[in-house]
């Protein structure tokens, strides 16, 4: 790549965390499935963003979108549902959500709600959002 102003580096660096959990999963004998995928995102979210999800960049306490599920009710979610399961990918997408404006906020649950989000398109999904954020800045 010539241009380097134009790199997502958030981006970047994610998918480096990612690789690095995948390739020690690869290491155990283990292969990746959705089951495993949906672990390997909680762990780069906790890597990238830290443990306290409920707090802002201040460290005071979060208020959550009354229209998104509360992020201790996601983390629920995502711990104990079969990673494939549309609760799974609803909650993934509620606790990445947070921080949208409105309007994106309304297409991402609009296409949750239609079933255009899928564990199949679930990282794209993500990062896309992720990407919506970083435009914000």
């Amino acid at each position: 790549m010539e241009n380097n102003e134009n790199v997502d580096w958030d981006k970047v660096n994610r998918g480096k965390v990612r690789y690095g959990f995948a390739l020690e999963l690869y290491k155990k004998g283990e292969i990746l499935k959705p089951s495993t995928m949906g672990k390997i995102e909680g762990f780069v979210q906790y890597v990238m963003d830290g443990p306290d999800y409920d707090t802002d960049d201040e460290g005071k306490p979060d208020k959550s979108n009354p229209k998104l599920m509360p992020k201790e009710e996601c983390k629920k979610v995502i711990k104990e549902e079969s990673e494939g399961s549309k609760a799974f990918v609803k909650a993934m997408v509620h606790i990445d959500a947070e921080g949208l404006k409105d309007n994106d906020l309304e297409k991402v649950l609009q296409a949750l709600k239609t079933g255009k989000i899928t564990m199949d398109n679930l990282q794209a999904s993500l990062d896309k959002i992720q990407q919506i954020k970083q435009s914000y800045k």
